[in-house]
């Protein structure tokens, strides 16, 4: 019982990131760049809440992710950040789930 309680809240947590990627990826599809670079912040901070939740090579993934949407941030690459969230970032954390 215990065991089940702990893989809900786990996929609580990772449905609430995927949820929290399409927004951010909707508000840079709709141009708006400082609500984008909030909302975004944001997701980094839950992303990184649930580091423990996911296996130990997921930190360095990351990394590189965040390199990304720091370098399109800067080009405003509003498009490129979408991609990012919405399709690389969830595909990710899915791949590194812990088993």
């Amino acid at each position: 019982m215990e065991l089940s309680l702990i893989n809900w809240h786990f996929d609580m947590e990772i449905d609430e990131i995927f949820l929290m990627c399409e927004d951010v990826a909707c508000c840079a599809i709709e141009g708006c760049p400082s609500k984008t670079y909030n909302k975004l912040s944001i997701l980094m901070d839950k992303v990184v809440s649930v580091f423990p939740l996911l296996d130990e090579s997921f930190p360095l993934i990351f990394k590189q992710i965040l390199e990304s949407l720091v370098s399109f941030q800067s080009n405003n690459d509003l498009n490129r950040i979408a991609d990012c969230v919405n399709f690389e970032l969830p595909s990710l954390i899915e791949e590194h789930k812990k088993k």
